[in-house]
């Protein structure tokens, strides 16, 4: 099936516009859909997932729609215009990477709006995870976006918090720590979750936007350098799905070769030089070699940083590059002991609605 996929698309590749085979236009494709990376708030927000930005010409078939929609679940713009915030939104801070100072409580009501395998959604259910907040989940259909009509912000993640809506997950995650300190210096019978003095802001903030600036390409370009790799990602993105099996089968060919045309470009775009597997151990060492020995970046326990490295790698956990990243660097050990801290989903199921 996919010699007869890659057949196809070869024959009629140049009949699709110019724009779905440009790397310019999916960035930084990880399955990920992803953000645009920037250093203001509102750029901030930007870098969030795009997935399904795009608008599939009607010239593309159904099931390359599927397929390019499917694709959109793994890529975003580079430079979208800036997003407002939905109607009684949190503002996004001047420096989401900076604890907010105005804090409303721990929250005890959470809904998260996401794809499933967005890595920019798994690093906020990587923090709610870690700090044991039972959340709901609303999975939004990359295509229609229909769960969040209620909101002009089309990005994900999108977190409901007792009411307050957060976007981005830079902020969220601020959001989160900021709360969950606040609610630990206030309570002394809660497990403590310190950092080490060895571990200051400057340096989370540096490995955060580390992850969102750099290892979020690497393995975003890693995930489509060949053919096999695009069909076996997009075999792992459409299983997420619910969709039925001629539509998931669709959108795996189509977005299996749309991103593998795309991921061609990826290196040049990124900046990325030499073999992409050897950069991406070598981007995982450097993130072992940090720790100088201690269990995690955060020292005794996990720092944001921590958390934001965890919640990327955990996005691509089934496909090639994440077995061959445990493999053939040093992260595997600090992996699994992110896997014991952060320990099991902390997702319930939404109540069904009274009869």
């Amino acid at each position: 099936m996919r010699s007869a996929a890659l057949a196809a698309f070869r024959r009629g590749a140049t009949s699709l516009p110019g724009a779905y085979l440009d790397a310019a236009a999916p960035t930084r494709a990880l399955c990920f859909s992803a953000s645009s990376f920037q250093n203001t708030s509102s750029n901030n927000a930007q870098r969030e997932s795009n997935w399904g930005r795009y608008n599939w010409a009607g010239a593309v078939s159904a099931g390359a729609g599927l397929g390019l929609g499917s694709a959109s679940l793994l890529a975003q713009a580079d430079a979208p215009q800036p997003p407002s915030p939905p109607a009684g939104s949190d503002q996004v801070s001047a420096d989401p990477y900076k604890r907010p100072t105005a804090l409303q409580g721990l929250p005890k009501d959470i809904t998260l709006y996401q794809y499933e395998v967005c890595p920019f959604c798994c690093k906020v259910k990587a923090a709610l995870d870690y700090y044991k907040l039972p959340y709901e989940v609303i999975e939004v259909n990359p295509l229609t976006k229909s769960e969040l009509k209620w909101s002009n912000y089309k990005k994900v993640p999108v977190v409901k918090m007792d009411g307050s809506v957060v976007v981005d997950s830079t902020v969220i995650m601020s959001r989160l720590a900021a709360e969950y300190e606040a609610a630990q210096s206030g309570n002394s019978s809660k497990p403590q979750r310190s950092k080490a003095p060895v571990s200051s802001e400057e340096e989370e903030e540096q490995w955060r936007r580390w992850v969102d600036d750099r290892l979020v390409k690497v393995i975003t370009a890693n995930i489509y350098r060949s053919w096999d790799e695009s069909w076996n990602t997009f075999r792992y993105v459409t299983e997420q799905t619910n969709w039925a099996w001629g539509l998931r089968e669709a959108a795996r060919v189509s977005g299996a070769v749309l991103m593998w045309q795309v991921g061609k470009k990826m290196p040049a775009k990124y900046g990325i030089q030499g073999d992409l597997r050897e950069v991406l151990y070598q981007e995982c060492n450097k993130l072992v070699d940090a720790m100088q020995g201690a269990p995690f970046l955060g020292g005794t326990s996990p720092n944001l940083g921590d958390l934001s490295a965890f919640g990327v790698l955990r996005a691509v956990q089934h496909t090639p590059t994440f077995e061959d990243a445990m493999a053939n660097s040093k992260v595997k050990p600090w992996f699994e002991r992110m896997e014991q801290q952060v320990g099991p989903s902390q997702r319930v199921e939404r109540a069904a609605p009274a009869s």
